[in-house]
């Protein structure tokens, strides 16, 4: 499911919460911009949220509040659920550092991340 940027905390979550009533599966997220960081915060509570996540995608985001919790995106703990994610760095050089940055503290906390671009 895509999830593009500037979406509320009440459409990302009600956008979400009806993604997983309409499956079984654990979801596949893609987040752009602040919807990057939404599906990162989602994944590191996603056992709290009860939702299961497979992968998600962080595309083209800086370092944004998270539009969930409002707030900046907490240090990564080590994952609770096997999600994967992939991390893409838009063209400028703010989500270039930021990207770096957040992927390496996902990896150091343990979480399975690939890098693209």
């Amino acid at each position: 499911m895509v999830l593009v940027d500037g979406l509320t905390r009440e459409q990302l979550l009600a956008i979400v919460g009806d993604a997983r009533m309409a499956t079984d599966a654990p979801l596949d997220l893609e987040g752009h911009g602040s919807s990057g960081v939404a599906v990162l915060s989602l994944a590191l509570h996603q056992r709290r949220l009860g939702l299961e996540l497979a992968h998600v995608a962080c595309i083209d985001a800086r370092g944004e509040e998270d539009p969930v919790s409002g707030r900046p995106l907490v240090v990564p703990t080590p994952p609770r659920a096997p999600t994967a994610i992939t991390f893409v760095a838009g063209r400028d050089d703010a989500s270039v550092a930021w990207t770096t940055e957040t992927a390496a503290a996902f990896r150091s906390a343990g979480w399975a991340v690939t890098s693209l671009g």
